[in-house]
């Protein structure tokens, strides 16, 4: 059965990763543009493992909206957040246990899957590409 995930993120980094989750095929996720939708969301009875979600949403912090979140669910959160946040708010998000990782602008297929994979309690195969055993001649 297939893990769900809500990701809920800025357009200009939905598509990266939608990419990168396609790496993890137990992860089915569901795409929202809004917090208004995500809201909607978790009022319905649909257990979710983890939510992504980016730190500005329609010009608006998430950090509310989680802080109610966490209070009320046990849901894993990976922030997405900008190279500009500054450290003590990283911190004390983390402290707080408000989110559960961050993963800071810019980032790469390899950060957001390992990350979806921790919090969702998904090993990763560690095979090595078929091009790591060939030998030259």
């Amino acid at each position: 059965m297939k893990k769900k995930i809500v990701v809920c993120v800025q357009r200009d980094i939905s598509n990266a990763i939608n990419w990168a989750l396609k790496d993890l095929s137990v992860i089915s996720a569901k795409y929202v543009d809004h917090l208004y939708q995500l809201e909607k969301i978790f009022s319905s009875d649909i257990d979710f493992c983890a939510i992504v979600v980016d730190s500005l949403i329609d010009g608006e912090s998430t950090i509310p909206f989680l802080k109610i979140l966490k209070d009320k669910s046990k849901i894993k959160v990976l922030l997405i957040i900008s190279a500009d946040t500054s450290r003590e708010e990283i911190i004390k998000l983390i402290k707080d246990k408000i989110v559960d990782n961050i993963i800071l602008r810019p980032f790469n297929a390899n950060q957001i899957v390992d990350a979806v994979a921790k919090l969702c309690g998904i090993k990763i195969a560690s095979e090595k590409p078929w091009y790591m055993y060939t030998k030259p001649e």
